[in-house]
């Protein structure tokens, strides 16, 4: 789609001027790079030994930090796979032809909205067990963390499926579909390309979320990380914390891949559902009988 129409295309000195702006902008970024690397060199913090403590098996940092971050994949994942069944069912009583069953998702998925993540932990942690539910520390984790993006995923999925043309809606509901076999199998398939980069984002956000479970002493990644600064001392800070940032970012980025490559691959399967009976013959098939 051109969208030229709404600027008015740059003229040849706009060019030079946003070009010697952007490599000011780069030559400003490259001094500041390059102070920050002589101050840390100044303090010792670039010394290789410092940093061979993140490869070094003999001083256990490899074996923490790799704890921790199996322990960060395990509860993101379930949280994950859960919030997003639950966060379906939500959007399923979000867009409920009873007014009843929209007024009561509504009021759970807002109220899971409303209130901090951290709280929700901390609830699980001390209000739950007074009630006589004794969880793990996963499961304290875990449950908190589907509390909330739950209601999140449940907007997203709802805003999804409303931006359909309502008028595949009204087809399927005159050919007598029920609501279950609309939702499921001709709205949200066309939905979910669409709603992709916001579910991955919000799958990086419970990633990342997944740092608070150290409030109830749960040994995820930035936990067990503290622990080792804590046991070396602070000259070791800025590579174990830098260390434990690698992961979060190595992590995200690897969801945010797959994501993109499940995204192209959909585009591709679209493209070639388009022609079910693959290319039209463009020489006429001779009919028996006609004249030659």
């Amino acid at each position: 789609m051109n969208t030229s129409f709404l600027y008015d295309e740059p003229g040849p000195d706009e060019i030079r001027r946003s070009r010697r702006i952007g490599i000011a902008a780069g030559i400003v970024c490259a001094i500041l790079v390059v102070a920050v690397l002589l101050r840390l060199e100044s303090h010792g913090q670039l010394d290789h030994k410092r940093w061979a403590i993140l490869f070094d098996p003999e001083t256990g940092v490899p074996q923490v930090l790799w704890q921790g971050y199996v322990a960060t994949i395990k509860a993101a994942a379930l949280a994950m796979v859960i919030a997003l069944a639950v966060g379906l069912i939500l959007a399923a009583g979000r867009l409920s032809t009873r007014r009843s069953v929209r007024l009561a998702t509504g009021a759970v998925v807002e109220g899971f909205r409303g209130v901090p993540l951290l709280l929700l932990m901390l609830f699980a942690a001390l209000g739950l067990p007074s009630l006589g539910m004794d969880l793990s520390l996963l499961q304290i984790v875990v449950l908190a963390l589907v509390a909330y993006n739950s209601s999140v995923l449940c907007e997203i999925f709802r805003g999804g499926i409303l931006a359909i043309d309502k008028g595949q809606t009204e087809a399927a509901e005159a050919m007598g579909l029920g609501r279950g076999v609309l939702l499921g199998r001709i709205l949200l398939p066309q939905a979910i390309p669409n709603m992709l980069p916001v579910l991955v984002s919000q799958m990086v956000i419970l990633l990342k979320d997944t740092s608070l479970g150290f409030i109830v002493g749960y040994a995820e990644l930035l936990r067990q990380g503290r622990s080792l600064v804590e046991y070396y001392g602070s000259q070791y800070s800025m590579q174990l914390y830098v260390g434990v940032a690698v992961m979060y970012i190595a992590t995200n980025f690897a969801i945010s891949f797959l994501a993109r490559l499940l995204t192209s691959r959909q585009g591709r399967g679209r493209r070639t559902k388009s022609a079910p009976g693959g290319d039209i013959p463009l020489t006429p098939t001779p009919v028996a009988g006609a004249a030659r």
